[in-house]
């Protein structure tokens, strides 16, 4: 088996079934093993020749919650370890706590390929920031509307900014509401990440 002597591939398979998390579950039927299990085996299974390259199609598919954080703990470790992971998933915002590099690929297309940070520049995706007032006010409002770099959607004491810029400007903002006489209860950016890119990208593409 990959060219591996019985001691090496004893060793190894010691060594990865405790990285796994399945130390003392070897003799198992992997029939009786769970799906999250299943995937921690195949994963090991996977490492057993000590590849370069690992490829990793969807290993997070059908687990709950917490077998999706072990399998994630588990794709760090590997690249801790030197190795490289092709990690396919659907999945994005998975892909981002992983991956370094990403390539969006829309029927057979490739969108970009890239770095995590470069996707923003060339996607740009929508940044928003949700704010929420103590009290709604047509001032308020107009002092918003006049910043440069937003627009604004009203609903009751809460204003949605879309933004155009990359840079930090919630203190642009906090100022404008104090000096509008409101008062922010909460502040809080959505988007920008990579779901907001790829939707940028495949909608470019239809």
């Amino acid at each position: 088996m990959y060219g591996m002597s019985r001691e090496e591939r004893k060793q190894r398979t010691a060594e990865l079934l405790k990285m796994v998390g399945l130390a003392g579950r070897g003799r198992d039927k992997i029939a009786k093993y769970s799906k999250g299990m299943q995937q921690r085996i195949g994963i090991a299974q996977a490492l057993l020749s000590d590849p370069e390259l690992v490829i990793l199609d969807e290993p997070s598919i059908g687990l709950d919650p917490v077998g999706m954080v072990e399998v994630r703990d588990m794709v760090k470790e590997i690249v801790n370890g030197g190795q490289t992971v092709f990690f396919s998933s659907h999945l994005l915002a998975e892909v981002q706590q992983i991956c370094d590099h990403v390539t969006i690929i829309n029927n057979g297309l490739t969108l970009f390929t890239g770095t995590l940070e470069d996707i923003a520049t060339v996607a740009m995706p929508s940044r928003r920031l949700v704010l929420e007032v103590q009290k709604a006010s047509d001032s308020i409002l107009q002092a918003l509307k006049a910043l440069p770099f937003a627009t604004v959607a009203a609903k009751d004491n809460v204003y949605t900014l879309h933004l155009n810029t990359k840079e930090d400007v919630r203190a642009d903002i906090s100022r404008a509401v104090s000096g509008a006489g409101g008062v922010i209860l909460k502040m809080q950016e959505e988007g920008g990440g990579l779901e907001d890119a790829f939707m940028s990208l495949v909608g470019k593409e239809a």
